[in-house]
C-alpha cells in the first residue's frame, strides 16, 4: 500500500539528523556521513552474525563436523541425509521425489517429506567440500542471523532509520519460534529469510527503483524458492499475501487504491510464474497425494498462553498495542499493520481455542483446518508471518517522528526492553537444541561423533557396496545419517522421512518388535530381512544392550569394529 507521506518516511529519511547542514543562525554544523545503505547492512549482518553465534551456535563452530543438533530425535539427521540426497540424485539422474536407497526393500516417497530442497541444492558446494553434517551446521548457524538481515532490509526501506531497522531484524531473526525451530534442527521452518525480501522487493518497486518486469521477475523466483524450501510456508504465504492487499486496499485512499491494484496484478503474474518454476514438483506430488492426512492436533495450534509466555511477548504486544492506540487514526499503514496481525494470531489458534490445558471450544473458522490439504497443516507455524508483521510494527513504532522528547525516549526504551528480552531468552549456546525435558532424558548419553567405522571407512572392509543394512542406536535417525556420510555407499532398511510413511524411530518395524522378542516376533524380524535383502545389521555400540543378548538369542554373533557391532544375518 502506498502510504501517504506521513505514513511513509523516505528510504533515506533517517539521515536527516546527521548529515551536513546548517545549525542555528545560519552557521555551518558539524559534519557527519551516516554510513551508505549498503554499509548499514554489513554492519547489521556482522551484528547478527556475532550475537547469534555467541549467545547460541558457538558449539556448532567450534566442531562443525559433528552431529551435535537433536541427536535423540530423529528430524535433524533427516535434514542431513537430505542435504547430500538432492545433489546426489540430481547428479546420478535419479528422481529425488523417491528414494530407493532408504526404506528397503520399497523405498519411500518424498514428495510430502520436508526435505528443503532449495536449501540443499544451494549448499551441495559445502557438502561435497565438507560433509553433509558440516553443510548442515552451516545452515543452523546462519539461518537466524540471514533471516534477521533481510528483515532489517525490509524495515530499512520502508522507515529510512538503521536503528529502528536494527531493531526490527532482531526481533524476526530472534524471536523465540525462530530459535526454537534452529535448536529443533528444522531448516524448513528456520531459514526465512524469503518471506522480508519479498517486501524488501515490493518497497523498492513501490520507491520506484525496481521496474514492473524486473520486480515480477525477481518475486516469482522467491516464490519459487520458498515453494522448495518448504511447500507449506508457499501455500500460507499465498494466503496470507492476498489477505495483506486487500486489507491494504481497504484501508488505502481511494487516491491510492489503483496502486495497491497495479502491485496485486504483479504479484499475481509472479505467482503463475512460480507455479510453473514449481510444476515439477508439484504435478509429482499432487499425483502422489497420501491416502490420509494428518487431523491437527492442539499441541501444533497457538495456544493463548503462549502469546505472554515466554514474557518478551509481553513487551512486543505492548508495542503493538501502543502504536494501535497512538496512530490508529491519523496512520492507514498502522491498519493494515495491526489487522494483518490480529488475523494471523486468529489463524494459528487452529480449530479449538485453548487457554493453557483448558479447551475452551471451537472457534467460528474451526472447518478451515479440516479441508484436505489444511488438516496436515500446522497453525502454530503462522507464528513465523506473525513474527514478520510484528518486526515491521517496531520499526515503524521506532521510526515514527515525534516532538515530545519524552515520548520518544519511551519508545526506545520500550523497543531497547524487548530485544534485551528477546536476546537474553536465547538458549545457552552449550544446550545445543532446544527439546523437552522428558525427550532429553531418553538420551542414554551424549552422540556427537560418528563413530570410526563410518569416520574412517572401515565399512569398506565389511559391507559392499548397495548392500543393504539396518542401523540400530538410540541416535535418531542414524541409519540415514550414517547413509549420508558415506555418501550413499550401502543402503538402509528403515530411516524416518515423514510419521506417515515411517515408523517413529526409524527402524523397521521388524526390528523395532524386537526389542519384545517372541517366537512370532522372532519369525517376523527373519521374514524381512529375508524379503528386504538385509545383509547386515549395524548396532552402534555406545547403544549396544539390549540388542547384544537379542540378536544373540536369535542365533547371530557379531564382530566389534570401530564404535559398532557388524551382524551378518546370512
Amino acid at each position: 500500500m502506498r502510504a501517504s507521506e506521513a505514513d511513509k518516511p523516505g528510504p533515506d529519511a533517517g539521515r536527516a539528523a546527521v548529515e551536513p547542514g546548517t545549525a542555528g543562525g545560519g552557521q555551518p554544523a558539524v559534519s557527519v556521513q551516516a554510513p551508505r545503505p549498503a554499509v548499514q547492512g554489513l554492519l547489521a549482518l556482522a551484528l547478527y552474525l556475532a550475537v547469534f553465534i555467541a549467545a547460541y551456535a558457538f558449539p556448532l563452530l567450534r566442531h562443525p563436523g559433528l552431529p551435535r543438533v537433536g541427536q535423540a530425535v530423529v528430524d535433524p539427521n533427516f535434514y542431513v541425509w537430505s542435504w547430500r540426497w538432492w545433489p546426489y540424485a540430481i547428479l546420478h539422474g535419479l528422481n529425488p521425489l523417491y528414494s530407493h536407497q532408504i526404506g528397503a526393500p520399497a523405498g519411500y516417497d518424498l514428495a510430502w517429506t520436508t526435505s528443503t530442497p532449495a536449501v540443499a541444492v544451494i549448499l551441495s558446494p559445502v557438502t561435497a567440500a565438507f560433509g553433509p553434517i558440516t553443510s548442515f551446521n552451516l545452515t543452523l548457524v546462519l539461518g537466524a542471523p540471514v533471516s534477521a538481515w533481510a528483515a532489517f532490509l525490509a524495515a530499512r526501506r520502508l522507515t529510512g532509520n538503521f536503528w529502528a531497522a536494527l531493531v526490527a531484524g532482531a526481533v524476526y531473526g530472534f524471536s523465540w519460534y525462530e530459535v526454537a525451530e534452529t535448536g529443533a534442527g528444522h531448516p524448513n521452518l528456520s531459514v526465512i529469510l524469503l518471506l522480508p525480501l519479498m517486501l524488501y522487493l515490493a518497497l523498492l518497486w513501490r520507491d520506484g527503483e525496481l521496474g514492473s518486469r524486473t520486480f515480477t521477475g525477481l518475486l516469482a523466483v522467491a516464490m519459487a524458492a520458498e515453494f522448495y524450501i518448504y511447500d507449506e510456508t508457499f501455500a500460507e504465504m499465498t494466503v496470507l499475501a492476498a489477505a495483506a492487499l486487500l486489507i491494504g486496499y481497504a484501508v488505502a485512499r481511494p487516491a491510492d487504491r489503483p496502486v495497491i491494484a497495479r502491485l496485486a496484478r504483479l504479484v499475481g503474474i509472479a505467482y503463475l510464474v512460480a507455479i510453473v518454476l514449481a510444476s515439477p514438483y508439484l504435478i509429482y506430488a499432487l499425483r502422489h497425494v497420501p491416502a490420509s492426512f494428518t487431523k491437527v492436533q492442539p499441541a501444533f495450534s497457538l495456544n493463548l498462553e503462549q502469546l505472554v509466555v515466554p514474557w518478551p511477548r509481553i513487551v512486543l504486544l505492548l508495542i503493538v498495542l501502543a502504536l494501535a492506540v497512538l496512530t490508529w487514526s491519523s496512520s492507514r499503514l498502522t491498519r493494515l499493520l495491526v489487522i494483518l496481525f490480529v488475523l494471523i494470531i486468529a489463524l494459528a489458534i487452529g480449530p479449538s481455542l485453548m487457554i493453557g490445558a483448558r479447551q475452551i471450544g471451537s472457534v467460528p473458522w474451526a472447518r478451515l483446518w479440516y479441508l484436505p490439504f489444511v488438516r496436515s497443516a500446522e497453525p502454530l507455524r503462522l507464528l513465523i508471518f506473525a513474527n514478520l508483521v510484528l518486526a515491521i510494527i517496531v520499526a515503524v513504532w521506532l521510526a515514527a517522528p515525534t516532538k515530545s522528547k519524552l515520548l520518544l525516549v519511551s519508545r526506545w526504551i520500550l523497543g531497547l526492553a524487548a530485544v534485551a528480552a528477546i536476546i537474553a531468552f536465547l538458549p545457552a549456546g552449550s544446550r545445543g537444541y532446544v527439546i523437552p525435558a522428558q525427550v532429553r532424558a531418553q538420551a542414554a548419553r551424549p552422540a556427537d561423533a560418528l563413530p570410526a567405522f563410518i569416520s574412517t571407512g572401515l565399512y569398506r572392509h565389511y559391507l559392499r557396496p548397495d548392500e543393504t543394512v539396518v542401523v540400530v542406536s538410540d541416535r535418531g535417525d542414524a541409519g540415514m545419517l550414517f547413509q549420508a556420510d558415506t555418501n550413499f555407499y550401502f543402503r538402509i532398511g528403515g530411516g524416518f522421512v515423514n510419521r506417515s510413511f515411517s515408523t517413529a524411530t526409524g527402524l523397521p518395524a521388524a526390528v523395532t518388535a524386537l526389542k519384545h522378542p517372541t517366537r512370532a516376533t522372532e519369525q517376523q524380524f527373519r521374514a524381512y530381512v529375508h524379503q528386504a535383502g538385509v545383509g547386515a545389521i549395524l548396532v552402534e555400540q555406545a547403544w549396544a544392550e539390549p540388542w547384544m543378548r537379542i540378536f544373540s538369542r536369535i542365533g547371530l554373533h557379531g564382530t566389534q569394529v570401530g564404535g559398532v557391532i557388524v551382524y551378518r544375518t546370512a
